[in-house]
Protein backbone atom coordinates (compact mmCIF):
# COMPACT_ATOMS: atom_id res chain seq x y z
CA UNK A 1 0.00 0.00 0.00
CA UNK A 2 2.97 2.71 1.25
CA UNK A 3 5.07 1.05 -1.89
CA UNK A 4 2.44 1.79 -4.39
CA UNK A 5 1.43 5.07 -2.81
CA UNK A 6 5.08 6.12 -3.17
CA UNK A 7 5.23 5.09 -6.24
CA UNK A 8 2.27 6.75 -7.10
CA UNK A 9 3.69 10.28 -5.71
CA UNK A 10 6.38 9.60 -7.94
CA UNK A 11 4.74 9.54 -11.35
CA UNK A 12 2.46 12.24 -10.27
CA UNK A 13 5.23 14.54 -8.54
CA UNK A 14 7.38 14.35 -11.92
CA UNK A 15 11.71 14.32 -12.88
CA UNK A 16 11.79 16.63 -9.82
CA UNK A 17 10.87 14.07 -7.06
CA UNK A 18 13.66 11.83 -8.16
CA UNK A 19 16.01 14.44 -5.91
CA UNK A 20 13.59 15.37 -3.46
CA UNK A 21 13.49 11.03 -2.70
CA UNK A 22 17.00 11.45 -2.50
CA UNK A 23 17.58 13.93 -0.27
CA UNK A 24 14.93 12.13 2.20
CA UNK A 25 17.02 8.91 2.34
CA UNK A 26 20.24 11.23 2.93
CA UNK A 27 17.80 13.20 5.37
CA UNK A 28 16.95 9.90 7.14
CA UNK A 29 20.39 7.58 6.73
CA UNK A 30 22.35 10.89 8.27
CA UNK A 31 19.85 11.39 10.96
CA UNK A 32 19.81 7.70 12.38
CA UNK A 33 23.40 7.09 11.74
CA UNK A 34 24.46 9.97 13.94
CA UNK A 35 22.06 8.91 16.57
CA UNK A 36 23.58 5.36 16.52
CA UNK A 37 27.10 6.90 16.65
CA UNK A 38 25.93 9.18 19.45
CA UNK A 39 24.53 6.28 21.66
CA UNK A 40 27.33 3.91 20.86
CA UNK A 41 30.29 6.78 21.68
CA UNK A 42 28.38 7.44 25.17
CA UNK A 43 27.53 4.05 26.05
CA UNK A 44 31.27 3.53 25.59
CA UNK A 45 32.26 6.65 27.57
CA UNK A 46 34.72 7.96 24.65
CA UNK A 47 35.17 11.66 24.16
CA UNK A 48 32.64 12.49 21.56
CA UNK A 49 34.50 14.75 19.75
CA UNK A 50 31.74 17.93 18.40
CA UNK A 51 33.18 19.24 15.62
CA UNK A 52 33.38 15.54 14.03
CA UNK A 53 29.99 14.82 15.41
CA UNK A 54 28.50 18.33 14.15
CA UNK A 55 30.31 17.97 10.86
CA UNK A 56 27.56 16.11 9.23
CA UNK A 57 24.49 18.42 10.67
CA UNK A 58 26.03 20.65 8.08
CA UNK A 59 24.71 18.48 5.37
CA UNK A 60 21.30 18.32 7.23
CA UNK A 61 21.03 22.18 6.78
CA UNK A 62 22.05 22.16 3.59
CA UNK A 63 19.13 19.38 3.15
CA UNK A 64 17.12 21.84 4.94
CA UNK A 65 17.84 24.79 2.62
CA UNK A 66 18.07 22.69 -1.16
CA UNK A 67 14.64 20.81 -0.53
CA UNK A 68 11.79 23.77 -0.86
CA UNK A 69 13.86 25.29 -3.69
CA UNK A 70 13.73 21.90 -5.58
CA UNK A 71 10.20 21.47 -4.67
CA UNK A 72 9.27 24.99 -5.87
CA UNK A 73 11.55 23.60 -8.93
CA UNK A 74 8.59 21.44 -9.54
CA UNK A 75 6.31 23.58 -8.68
CA UNK A 76 7.26 26.01 -11.82
CA UNK A 77 7.86 22.83 -13.86
CA UNK A 78 4.60 21.39 -13.25
CA UNK A 79 2.68 24.97 -13.98
CA UNK A 80 4.85 24.94 -17.42
CA UNK A 81 3.49 21.33 -17.84
CA UNK A 82 -0.04 22.99 -17.65
CA UNK A 83 0.25 26.01 -19.38
CA UNK A 84 1.67 24.11 -22.47
CA UNK A 85 -0.86 21.05 -22.15
CA UNK A 86 -3.77 23.72 -22.30
CA UNK A 87 -2.07 25.82 -25.29
CA UNK A 88 -1.94 22.37 -27.26
CA UNK A 89 -5.73 21.10 -26.89
CA UNK A 90 -8.36 21.73 -28.71
CA UNK A 91 -10.44 22.36 -26.15
CA UNK A 92 -9.13 23.14 -22.48
CA UNK A 93 -10.29 20.08 -19.93
CA UNK A 94 -10.19 20.40 -16.46
CA UNK A 95 -7.86 17.17 -16.29
CA UNK A 96 -5.26 18.42 -18.20
CA UNK A 97 -4.67 21.44 -15.66
CA UNK A 98 -4.89 19.30 -12.88
CA UNK A 99 -2.12 16.93 -13.84
CA UNK A 100 0.00 20.21 -14.14
CA UNK A 101 -1.48 21.45 -10.83
CA UNK A 102 -1.09 17.66 -9.29
CA UNK A 103 2.74 17.87 -10.10
CA UNK A 104 3.19 21.47 -8.81
CA UNK A 105 1.51 20.53 -5.18
CA UNK A 106 2.94 17.44 -5.23
CA UNK A 107 7.04 18.83 -5.33
CA UNK A 108 6.29 21.58 -3.06
CA UNK A 109 4.59 19.51 -0.12
CA UNK A 110 7.52 17.25 -0.30
CA UNK A 111 10.04 19.55 -0.54
CA UNK A 112 9.10 21.52 2.51
CA UNK A 113 8.22 18.34 4.50
CA UNK A 114 11.61 17.23 3.79
CA UNK A 115 13.04 20.49 4.57
CA UNK A 116 11.23 20.31 7.96
CA UNK A 117 12.34 16.81 8.86
CA UNK A 118 16.26 17.76 7.94
CA UNK A 119 15.60 20.99 10.33
CA UNK A 120 14.07 18.60 13.58
CA UNK A 121 16.43 16.48 13.16
CA UNK A 122 19.67 18.31 13.06
CA UNK A 123 18.36 20.44 15.70
CA UNK A 124 18.07 17.40 18.11
CA UNK A 125 21.27 15.91 17.37
CA UNK A 126 22.90 19.39 17.54
CA UNK A 127 21.15 19.43 21.18
CA UNK A 128 22.45 16.10 22.16
CA UNK A 129 25.61 16.52 21.05
CA UNK A 130 26.10 19.67 22.78
CA UNK A 131 24.41 18.03 26.19
CA UNK A 132 26.87 14.94 26.05
CA UNK A 133 30.03 17.48 25.48
CA UNK A 134 28.57 19.45 28.26
CA UNK A 135 27.82 16.16 30.41
CA UNK A 136 31.83 15.27 29.74
CA UNK A 137 33.43 18.29 30.68
CA UNK A 138 31.12 18.68 33.72
CA UNK A 139 32.40 14.50 34.68
CA UNK A 140 36.51 15.65 33.73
Amino acid sequence: MITTNLISIMHTGGAVMWPLYLLLVVTIVLGVERTITLIVLYKKREPVIKERMQGSLSILDLVAMIAPTLGFLGTVTGMINAFKAISEASSVQLQVVAAGLYEALYTTAFGLIISVLATMIGFFLDLAITTVCETEKAQG
